[in-house]
Formats: C-alpha cells, structure tokens, sequence
C-alpha cells in the first residue's frame, strides 16, 4: 500500500509538471484580445499590412489587402483594388467600405512606393493619402479612420530610411490633427536605441517586412489608443 501511494504521489508530481511545461509552450495570446476592441478592427494597407494575415493575432476577415500584397500610394491610390477577405472579390477601398460599413479602419500606408518616390514631394504624399481619406469617408461616413504611422525599417534597408519615414509620419499625424482623427504612433515602439527596426522584430533581408512579434507588438500598442477610438465611435 506503501509502495502504491508513493507511486501515485510521483505521477502525479510528473503530470503535473508536464502541464505547466506544455503551458508555457503555447503561443502567446495577445493582450488586445482581453479589451474587447481588437475583433471590431479592419486593417488597410501595403505589404507590412497584408503579412498579418499570417504573422499576427488576426482573423483573415480583419485584413483588407490587394493580391500582390503590395498598395502604392500614388496617383492610383483610390483606383486599386483589394480583395474582400469574405468573398474574394477585388474592388476599391470605397466600393468596400461602402458594402461592408466598418466601424473601425485602421491605416497603415506609405511604405510602398509613396515613402520613397515622394520624400522630396511630402505635398503629392499628402495629397494621395488625403485623396484616399476623402473616398472612404464619403463611401461610410461613420467608419472611424484611425492612421496609424508607418513602421520603421531596419539597418539592413538599402533605400528606404527612418529619416524618410518620419517626415511622412509627421505629414500623416498633421493629417489627423487636422480632420480630428486618430493617429497612432507605432513606429516608436519598434525601434531599438539607435532608431532602427528592432532585429527581432524584422523578418526580411530588404529591411522592411515584420516578424510575429513585432505585429503583436503593434497590437498591443493600439491597445492603448481604445478608448480614444471607441468614444470616436460611440
């Protein structure tokens, strides 16, 4: 009888272990799930924005992207089509916000094409970028439009830099000053100490594209900016 209590003691000891290990290898649940806010959100924008359909604490439905991953913000902006995640049709950012009224659109834009070809012409990059706003806006006029900064770039970055950057975050944070939106900065929490994409957080050799953590990073940022957005909405 001994013997069996002793044995009993030890599987259990051994299974509990076990649990607390296979507990801790679980992926990491992202914070921004507990507020209540994170499911309600549609993403719009270029590559860094369509790589969360696979790196980030998001449904695919969530994602608003066009095919080739890539949304130039050019004289083309409010002409390129995306695909709507629910039935794989491709129509412009207006034609979706018309059928689909989202109540919440965040913005990341900028890093294809417009951060490069117009950091000597931040005038046409503002213009685009309004250009695009004025289309949504009119399509769902009760959509809250949240902008949020363009991410930073890591040293590996042959042509884009952090300067070019955060000039056009700045052209994109006056832009929600001055139509009473939301901008969130979530270019700070990604930098290390020299101003840079933090290595952990890049996933590509161009110096651009982020890893897993570096987007529930992003998620956890925009955690922070929910009750601005919500009272936005309400």
């Amino acid at each position: 009888m001994r013997f069996n209590r002793i044995f009993l003691l030890l599987l259990c000891v051994t299974l509990c272990f076990c649990g607390c290990q296979k507990t801790n290898t679980l992926p990491h649940v992202n914070d921004t799930k507990e507020t209540g806010l994170l499911d309600e959100l549609i993403f719009l924008g270029d590559s860094t924005t369509a790589h969360m359909q696979q790196r980030a604490a998001v449904a695919p439905s969530q994602i608003w992207a066009t095919r080739n991953r890539y949304y130039n913000l050019d004289s083309r902006v409010t002409y390129t089509k995306i695909l709507l995640p629910e039935t794989g049709e491709e129509l412009t950012v207006a034609e979706a916000a018309a059928r689909k009224k989202p109540p919440f659109l965040i913005i990341t834009l900028g890093i294809d094409y417009g951060v490069y070809y117009y950091r000597n012409d931040l005038d046409k990059f503002r213009l685009y970028y309004e250009k695009l706003l004025d289309v949504i806006k009119e399509a769902s006029p009760d959509t809250v439009l949240v902008l949020q900064s363009i991410f930073p770039v890591a040293r590996e970055s042959a042509t884009i830099t952090n300067e070019m950057i955060d000039r056009a975050n700045e052209v994109i944070a006056a832009i929600a000053e001055e139509r009473g939106l939301i901008y969130v900065d979530a270019s700070t929490p990604l930098k290390d100490n020299a101003g840079y994409l933090k290595p952990s957080y890049c996933s590509s050799s161009d110096g651009i594209h982020l890893t897993a953590a570096a987007y529930d990073a992003v998620l956890k940022n925009l955690a922070c900016y929910e009750q601005r957005i919500k009272e936005k909405g309400s």
